[in-house]
C-alpha cells in the first residue's frame, strides 16, 4: 500500500491527470451526469483547495493554498509511467493537511 499527495491548478486538471494515469475512470449516473471515480485498488481523498488556518484573533497561522489537492492510496502497484502522469508535488509537506489513517 502506497500513499501519494497530488496538487493541480484546478479540479479539471486533476481529473485529467487521474484519468491519464488510469487510476480513475468516468462513470455516468442515471441522469447522464459524468463523474470521475477511482479504479479498483485506488482510494481517492478529494481535498480541494486548502483554507488558511487562523488563530482565535484571526491572524493567519498557516497560509492556505487555492490549488486542488487529492490524496491517493494505492493497494495495487502503480507503474512509473502512471506516477509520471500524476501531479505529485515535492517536497512532500512535513505536516500534510490531511492523511489516510
Amino acid at each position: 500500500m502506497t500513499d501519494y499527495l497530488f496538487r493541480a491548478d484546478n479540479e479539471s486538471d486533476m481529473d485529467d491527470a487521474l484519468l491519464a494515469a488510469g487510476v480513475a475512470q468516468e462513470v455516468a449516473d442515471l441522469d447522464g451526469e459524468i463523474f470521475v471515480v477511482a479504479t479498483e485498488g485506488i482510494t481517492l481523498d478529494r481535498i480541494g483547495p486548502i483554507p488558511a488556518q487562523v488563530d482565535e484573533d484571526g491572524v493567519i497561522v498557516r497560509p492556505g493554498d487555492n490549488r486542488y489537492h487529492v490524496n491517493l492510496r494505492a493497494t495495487v502497484q502503480l507503474t512509473a509511467a502512471q506516477v509520471a502522469e500524476l501531479p505529485v508535488f515535492t517536497p512532500t509537506p512535513t505536516v500534510p493537511y490531511r492523511v489516510f489513517i
